[in-house]
């Protein structure tokens, strides 16, 4: 059986928590790992935001509009 959403978001969320201590870590421990760091976020989150369009574009449902960005703090 498929696991819920509710799962892989959690699972999601683990993993990129994870991650965002391990790149603090590693800036602190040097400072000069920042622009690295900096360019896996990036492509990163361009990979994500480009999947999410991408979905968007081939479902016809801008999956954006779902939410409702005040409520992000």
């Amino acid at each position: 059986m498929e696991q819920s959403i509710d799962f892989h978001l959690r699972e999601a969320l683990s993993h990129l928590e994870t991650a965002l201590n391990q790149s603090v870590r590693s800036v602190l421990e040097n400072d000069g790992a920042k622009k690295e760091i900096g360019l896996k976020w990036e492509k990163f989150l361009g990979e994500f935001i480009g999947q999410v369009r991408e979905k968007g574009k081939k479902s016809r449902i801008n999956l954006l509009s779902w939410i409702t960005f005040p409520r992000i703090r």
